[in-house]
């Protein structure tokens, strides 16, 4: 059995063990200077006279299932040159979380895949000292965005909080690397980022796909106007399922009392797609657009707008099919989707832009749910900022 060697383990440069403690508790590992090395200013390297030794303590990984705390002195210099005070502490110590960097390493690392409670319990420290240990290491670890050669940006928001507490995400579309997380959901969440960006940054993105949001589109037409706007067609689908809905819905109010009943269970049937429902789906199907004639136009124009977007085309010929659908949907009768095409027709551009560009927010909507994965796991997130190196160390992890 291999005997523990102290002075290994403790090799903190520029210092010694002076003392080992081991009490029933805990491990006390007492350090002193390494006498041989002389006091030099970590900014300049000169020599420095001592101004005032204090004493410093950290704890450590525990050693036998005991908890370590390391003390060590603190030397205050005072350099001539430089014209400041100067503190010296091991490298190996956090200045101010008051723990070895490998201890907060470890508990970061677990801490990226299980709750803080249960690395807290594990460690033997409070799920919020967890926290601070995990921020602090991402902080420190966790390269800058990389800004330069973007061709492709996903941008969209995230609620994080009850009462409508939103984020702006932007993703590297070819990637999926975190670039950008705000708070907010207006102009401005989007342009504190492109604002970031250099003339050069700025030109090499050729397009950015969003939701409907009239917002962002207002932030980018301002700052990227070279770069081409593509509504995302996740958020189209989810707009178009609201207005069959709401068909859905209204066909009820106006109904017979032995229709309503029928209606009312078929939220599902409208808003799935047609080969995703089973022999019985089917069935309950054909039997809702025999009852209900607004119900069943209203499910073919659905479907005939996936269908555009279904298969790849040219640009042109999209236009030329979304101009028709658009106009079916106007002559339909059904105000609620006849609303939903002149969104259309007034945005035909970044709709069509889809089949030049054929992006998706289909990353960004699966990194919304990482998000959410994240703050359930935590019980709950407050601190933003460490919400987002959270996620950002994770999309670095799927690159």
């Amino acid at each position: 059995m291999k005997v523990l060697n102290f002075n290994e383990l403790y090799a903190f440069d520029g210092y010694v063990v002076e003392k080992v403690i081991t009490e029933r508790v805990a491990i006390q590992i007492k350090l002193r200077f390494d006498l041989r090395r002389k006091p030099r200013c970590p900014s300049c390297g000169r020599r420095c006279p001592e101004h005032r030794v204090g004493v410093g303590l950290a704890y450590d990984l525990p050693v036998v299932e005991r908890p370590v705390v390391v003390t060590y002195p603190v030397r205050q210099l005072r350099c001539r040159p430089c014209g400041e005070f100067r503190t010296v502490r091991p490298a190996e110590v956090h200045p101010t979380r008051g723990a070895t960097w490998r201890l907060m390493r470890v508990v970061s690392t677990w801490a990226s895949v299980c709750p803080a409670t249960a690395v807290g319990t594990m460690f033997a420290i409070s799920d919020s000292t967890v926290r601070r240990y995990d921020k602090a290491v991402l902080e420190a670890d966790l390269p800058e965005p990389l800004l330069d050669g973007l061709e492709v940006l996903l941008v969209d928001e995230k609620a994080v909080r009850k009462r409508h507490g939103y984020v702006t995400v932007v993703l590297n579309g070819r990637t999926g690397e975190l670039l950008h997380m705000t708070e907010g959901k207006k102009k401005q969440a989007l342009v504190e980022f492109l604002e970031m960006l250099t003339p050069e940054q700025k030109a090499s993105i050729r397009a950015v796909c969003i939701d409907r949001n009239g917002a962002y589109k207002a932030a980018l037409s301002e700052h990227l106007p070279d770069a081409e706007i593509v509504h995302d067609l996740f958020h189209l689908m989810m707009n178009l399922n609201e207005a069959i809905d709401r068909t859905r819905r209204a066909e009820w109010h106006q109904a017979h009392a032995a229709d309503k009943k029928v209606i009312k269970g078929s939220r599902y049937l409208l808003l799935k797609g047609r080969e995703k429902l089973d022999d019985n789906g089917l069935d309950r199907l054909a039997a809702l657009v025999q009852l209900n004639e607004p119900l069943t136009r209203a499910y073919i124009l659905k479907e005939s707008f996936r269908d555009i977007f279904r298969f790849k085309r040219p640009p042109r010929s999209a236009r030329h099919a979304i101009r028709q659908w658009c106009r079916d949907a106007l002559n339909s009768g059904l105000p609620h989707l006849a609303h939903f095409a002149k969104g259309v027709l007034r945005d035909i551009r970044h709709v069509v832009a889809y089949f030049v560009h054929n992006i998706t927010s289909g990353l960004i909507e699966s990194f919304n749910n990482q998000i959410a994965r994240v703050i359930h796991r935590a019980c709950g997130m407050t601190d933003l900022d460490y919400l987002t190196l959270k996620m950002r160390a994770q999309s670095l992890q799927q690159i």
